[in-house]
C-alpha cells in the first residue's frame, strides 16, 4: 500500500498510448480499488477510462460502443 504502483502501472500504459499503440488496455483489479483506479486514469491521462462490469447486457453494451480502435489505414 502506498508504494505508487496504481501510477507506475497507469504511466507505463500513457507512454505505450503515445507511442501510437492505442490499444485497448485491459487493467484488472479488485473491486474495491476500480473507482481508484478509473479516478487516477482520468486524472494523469487522456485516455478514455471504462469500467467494465455489470450485468451482460451493459458489458455488451460497452463492448460495442467503447472498447475499439478504428484504425484509419
Amino acid at each position: 500500500m502506498g508504494l505508487g504502483k496504481t501510477i507506475q502501472s497507469i504511466t507505463f500504459l500513457e507512454e505505450i498510448y503515445c507511442a501510437d499503440i492505442q490499444g485497448p488496455f485491459l487493467v484488472i483489479a479488485p473491486l474495491s480499488t476500480i473507482t481508484n483506479w478509473e479516478r487516477e486514469f482520468t486524472t494523469w491521462t487522456d485516455m478514455n477510462a471504462i469500467v467494465y462490469h455489470g450485468s451482460l447486457a451493459s458489458r455488451q453494451m460497452i463492448q460495442q460502443y467503447e472498447m475499439y480502435f478504428r484504425d484509419s489505414k
